[in-house]
């Protein structure tokens, strides 16, 4: 296993947002981690911003929504780096707006909730062997604009399918869990200028990266089967002085 390292993590979406945040917060538990998206190159900016721990980190490419490549990424990840011990399915970012064409929304939907099912199927018995394996399932979604009925459904759905999960695999050591974080950026990013993205956005995938790092850890054994929902609204500006008078 690469650097001496114990425990092998996959992250998919890992090429920036949440999937960025989770890979810099388990680097600094000493994770080696594979950090997957559609292309190898996209994980660059996320590698770059590790720093030193970037030793332990290994982009690979792959389109996870197809059953043959996320069994084939799973296999090279075990072959390369060991057996994985933690999977953490970072959400697919959707489109703006409404899907309002049925092919459209079904594509959508099928997107965001067929990669995290099949990476967690190819995973399961390298998660089970190791005796204490971990699925972290996370989803997102922007307050500031009218609420999408895909997020509705995926948000629903892996619940769901975090609930089976975890009943299934329990017995065999395997813990399942999904984060929820809900963002109100949108005046935020108005006001940030030349920035390249609010402030509230990375604040809240911090906070959300440090809930899947504990749900990881030892001390978040006990817990499995439930979505934890994160609300991070947008922030409001102060009264006026006198104004509670």
């Amino acid at each position: 296993m690469a650097d001496g390292r114990e425990r092998v993590a996959i992250v998919t979406g890992g090429g920036g947002g949440l999937g960025a945040a989770v890979v810099r917060r388990l680097a600094r538990r000493d994770f080696t981690i594979a950090v997957v998206d559609l292309r190898a190159s996209w994980c660059d900016s996320s590698l770059d911003t590790v720093g030193p721990a970037r030793a332990g980190l290994w982009a690979f490419g792959a389109d996870l929504r197809y059953l043959h490549e996320a069994e084939a990424t799973v296999l090279r990840v075990a072959e390369s780096l060991g057996p994985p011990q933690v999977v953490v399915n970072a959400p697919f970012p959707g489109r703006a707006g409404i899907a309002t064409e049925l092919p459209d929304w079904g594509s959508v939907v099928h997107a965001r909730l067929r990669a995290p099912l099949l990476v967690s199927r190819a995973a399961e018995r390298y998660l089970a062997e190791s005796g204490s394996g971990r699925i972290v399932n996370l989803a997102q979604s922007d307050t500031s604009v009218r609420q999408r009925p895909d997020d509705l459904v995926v948000r629903e759905t892996l619940h769901a399918m975090t609930e089976t999960l975890s009943r299934e695999l329990a017995p065999r050591g395997v813990r399942v869990n999904t984060v929820v974080t809900e963002i109100n950026c949108a005046r935020h990013g108005a006001e940030s200028g030349t920035r390249p993205r609010p402030d509230c956005c990375v604040a809240a995938e911090n906070e959300t990266a440090s809930m899947v790092e504990f749900l990881v850890s030892e001390g978040g054994g006990d817990i499995s089967g439930r979505m934890i929902e994160f609300r991070h609204p947008a922030a409001e500006s102060p009264p006026d002085a006198g104004a509670l008078r």
